[in-house]
């Protein structure tokens, strides 16, 4: 069956939302899970972590067929590279989701707080594909960021250019001396703010009228 890029747009566009809302309604009900001490990312830990291993499968997949819709949807040379670094970010979320963290921050309960002494493997792919997927949020962004000023919507242009840094500079903020008593708040914004992003970026593309030319450019300047 072939998918329309319209419900490839729409299914990247609901990723967002899905995972933002699964991780926080998690968070509230696991025990001895505190979102001002926890990373998301602890959620796949202990007896239901395969509860939040699935939502990072589900969202990556949803991100994937996102950028697989902006692919068949926005052509020609302005952002031509979105649709790519949105692939991969779903991918990294898919991996992610596959390959969880080590137990640390005192979360499952009992675990001593901060990181331990070793790290395994599958917590050294995570670890890896943190930055991977946020700096891939930069790229799209200053990526479209041309295509959006090539089509006169300086609003979607500076969000699309400053979303990377601030979520990035907020996704790092606990590993650089962040609020001890509230050190992963900061972390769990980005996630909100790069993952509605990328969401409303998708929605925007699949409605109608978008604030994104659909339309080939003569020039690849992108």
């Amino acid at each position: 069956m072939n998918t329309s890029p319209r419900h490839l747009l729409l299914a990247g566009a609901a990723a967002g939302p899905f995972f933002v809302v699964s991780s926080l309604l998690q968070a509230s009900l696991r025990t001895g899970l505190d979102p001002r001490q926890q990373p998301p990312s602890a959620l796949a830990l202990g007896g239901a972590g395969w509860l939040q291993m699935l939502t990072f499968v589900v969202a990556g997949i949803g991100y994937t067929a996102g950028a697989l819709g902006l692919h068949r949807t926005v052509t020609g040379g302005k952002g031509r590279w979105a649709p790519a670094w949105l692939f991969v970010f779903g991918l990294a979320l898919i991996a992610g989701g596959i390959f969880r963290m080590d137990p640390a921050f005192g979360f499952p309960p009992g675990t001593p707080d901060g990181v331990g002494d070793t790290v395994s493997w599958h917590a050294a792919i995570h670890g890896f594909l943190f930055p991977l997927g946020f700096a891939c949020i930069l790229a799209a962004g200053w990526s479209l960021s041309r295509r959006y000023a090539a089509d006169g919507s300086m609003v979607m242009r500076w969000v699309a250019i400053m979303i990377g840094p601030v979520t990035l500079a907020l996704a790092v903020l606990p590993d650089i001396g962040g609020d001890p008593q509230g050190r992963f708040l900061s972390l769990w914004l980005s996630v909100v703010l790069a993952f509605g992003w990328v969401s409303l970026v998708l929605a925007d593309v699949a409605r109608p009228v978008s604030s994104v030319s659909t339309e080939p450019f003569t020039r690849s300047t992108a």
